[in-house]
């Protein structure tokens, strides 16, 4: 039987926690079983490494591959895929910790544990994440020079401090090669779990779902603006529309009559443009003029959704990006991903967009049977106002008037849900709010609907950007007017107006999220904390994260104007120069200077120290010569001198060069501290 490969003692300590610390950021979305099974592999490697426990045997190690594969199957359905494949990395790299017992396992367990590294950037890509990952690598690089290092009494920190010189040496050519090597996009895109990463607005809505998202701090997106940021009260961040709705239930549709070509407009689709975006595009100018425009640059968090958020009346100068028919963005492709986006909004632009008969059916469609009390009263109310511009201030101004309460638990609803709000609990949400007033305006006969997103968002003073959460999730309500399009109506501005203004923490009294927040107001030390944080993650996701092929190109003609294989290449060769040189310069400079051993660098730093406490000595003394003439001009050094000449000849005859050289070392750091140097008188060697 094969000698099972032991661990120098140095290097162990060094392989286990690279190997753990490689795997733990799996650990925390991994299933249970993957816990289980590295802490035991790991607790077995000890044990082994102890002599305590043999190793495991053939039929034992197949029999943990085989409930790995079934484990992998039964959590995720499948071998294949980012989720499941990792989870097979991470444990392969665990069971190999197990069975190493050769050199040759050792090799292979560091190389797995980088690949297991790489991984862990398919599921958190922030700065902290990095600095882990960095952290972890240097763990397992102290472990290579360990596994080879000839001596057993080597020290650990050595190993890591090697290794800490080799990263610290890579670093400035890592950042050459991220900066010029030509980057192309992905040839494929990966499908991760859908209940892992789906977060944010739905589809659909119903009451108690907007305030359950707005529970979460999460963070949605952020916006960094050119220029001044709009007020809070202009905020509205449009992300879905609902036009159906069936009694309870708010959907988005797209009418029948209405193509898809026609509905969303992609700028680089070969489709030809349909009339309403041209409408649109002629009356950007006169829309400029009449009121703001915001330009603006949107990170928005992974959702696996594909609408996008952003003010209204969006333009994205982007092939990814198409303008849908109710004024909000969407992406070609679900956001597995963060979402970098720029936007240009023209908010008086709405007044130009045209409704045709397919939008105002769908936009006043109503299921028979619900809600009469509600139907009743919006007709009679309509009569008495006369317009729908009168009846919709008349409505907005009774929820402002009667005791209607803005809250995150309001009571369940029945079967007539907005007869029971309106005439009933009148406790609700924003959700619950905008679907009684658009229920009340369809039913007068005002084409109405729903627009789903977030309102408002935090100022982060460090990088003059918002942060918007999921807590800033809010619905409200678009209605038709004749000369004015589709204008904006927030009834939950009547009943909690500050909500709009400070933000939900401020309006509700029953808000999980105000004791944190009433924190954050006591501490200014920590919300600036926060604060800096938050911008380092911002910069992190605009410079490192979001570096595609278009921010590399627009870097490389700023830097090179024309962009070509050869001058990138000449780039490259250049920085690999200015980044070599000075280490080719420190290599010559030590070949040709002296002491090219471990043993003459430590001969000539004695001759130096010695000189340097005013010892006259000649440059080709033997070693034990120079013991001797130092000895006698220095009598208070003389059995430290001896045995640092001991040690000297061991280290350099007998074998012992790792041990013998620390001891010199250290006899030399105790003659720094030694009083009675040379003070004037002199003693001949004898």
């Amino acid at each position: 039987m094969a000698r099972v490969y032991q661990v120098p003692h140095h290097a162990f300590g060094w392989l286990v926690a690279g190997t753990f610390m490689a795997a733990l950021p799996h650990l925390i979305h991994g299933p249970l079983w993957l816990r289980i099974l590295l802490s035991a592999t790991v607790l077995g490697r000890i044990l082994i490494q102890r002599g305590r426990l043999p190793m495991p045997g053939r039929v034992l190690r197949v029999i943990l591959l085989g409930g790995v594969l079934l484990g992998t199957l039964y959590t995720h359905g499948t071998v294949l895929g980012p989720d499941a494949g990792t989870c097979l990395l991470v444990a392969a790299f665990a069971l190999k910790l197990l069975e190493m017992v050769r050199l040759r396992d050792a090799y292979v367990l560091l190389v797995l544990g980088y690949f297991v590294l790489a991984t862990t950037f398919l599921f958190y890509q922030g700065p902290i994440a990095s600095l882990y990952v960095l952290l972890s690598m240097l763990c397992l690089t102290a472990a290579l020079p360990g596994i080879n290092h000839p001596e057993a009494g080597a020290r650990a920190w050595r190993h890591f401090r090697l290794a800490l010189v080799m990263l610290l040496q890579a670093v400035p050519l890592m950042l050459l090669l991220f900066v010029l090597v030509p980057r192309i996009s992905p040839l494929w895109s990966l499908e991760f779990s859908q209940e892992r990463s789906r977060t944010g607005m739905s589809d659909s809505m119903a009451p108690g779902e907007v305030s359950h998202l707005s529970q979460s701090r999460e963070l949605a997106f952020r916006v960094e603006f050119e220029g001044a940021v709009p007020p809070p009260a202009e905020r509205y961040w449009r992300g879905l529309t609902y036009a159906w709705f069936d009694g309870r239930r708010w959907s988005q549709a797209r009418p029948q009559e209405i193509s898809q070509a026609d509905y969303v407009w992609f700028p680089a689709s070969p489709q030809p443009r349909p009339d309403w975006v041209a409408t649109l595009m002629a009356a950007r100018d006169e829309a400029a003029a009449r009121g703001p425009v915001y330009r603006y640059r949107v990170v928005q968090e992974p959702s696996r959704r594909n609408w996008l958020y952003a003010l209204a009346v969006p333009f994205a100068d982007d092939a990814r990006l198409g303008l849908v028919r109710d004024m909000r963005l969407v992406s070609r492709d679900e956001l597995n991903q963060r979402a970098d986006y720029r936007v240009t909004s023209y908010p008086a632009l709405r007044a130009a967009m045209p409704i045709s008969p397919a939008d105002e059916a769908i936009s006043l469609q109503l299921p028979e049977g619900f809600n009469p009390r509600a139907r009743e009263m919006a007709r009679r109310w309509y009569r008495e106002a006369g317009s729908a511009e009168a009846y919709a201030n008349r409505l907005l101004r009774w929820f402002r008037e009667e005791s209607f309460y803005y809250t995150l638990e309001p009571p369940l609803l029945g079967e007539h849900t907005v007869d029971e709000f309106l005439f009933g609990s009148r406790r609700g949400f924003c959700e619950h709010y905008a679907s009684a007033f658009a229920f009340m305006m369809r039913a007068a006969g005002v084409p109405a609907r729903i627009v789903a997103g977030y309102q408002g968002g935090e100022l982060n003073p460090v990088g003059n950007h918002l942060r918007v959460h999921q807590y800033h999730a809010h619905a409200w309500t678009e209605i038709w007017l004749p000369g004015s399009g589709w204008v904006e109506v927030d009834p939950t501005a009547a009943v909690a107006p500050s909500r709009i203004e400070m933000g939900p923490e401020a309006a509700l009294q029953d808000d999980p999220l105000a004791d944190f927040q009433g924190i954050m107001r006591d501490l200014p030390w920590l919300q600036q904390l926060s604060n800096r944080f938050d911008y380092v993650q911002f910069i992190w996701q605009k410079w490192v994260l979001d570096y595609d092929e278009s921010s590399q190109l627009s870097l490389l003609q700023r830097w090179l104007g024309e962009v070509s294989p050869a001058r990138i290449g000449m780039a490259l060769a250049a920085g690999a120069a200015v980044l070599l040189l000075p280490v080719a310069l420190w290599v010559l400079l030590r070949r040709r200077g002296p002491g090219r051993t471990p043993m003459q660098r430590e001969y000539r730093a004695m001759l130096k120290q010695l000189r340097g406490r005013g010892l006259e000595l000649s440059d080709d003394l033997p070693p034990r010569r120079l013991v001797r003439e130092a000895g006698g001009q220095w009598p208070a050094a003389r059995p430290l001198l001896k045995k640092w000449g001991r040690a000297f000849e061991e280290s350099v005859y007998g074998g012992q060069a790792n041990t013998s050289l620390r001891a010199l070392r250290r006899y030399r750091r105790q003659l720094r501290w030694l009083r009675g140097a040379r003070g004037g008188q002199h003693v001949s060697p004898s």
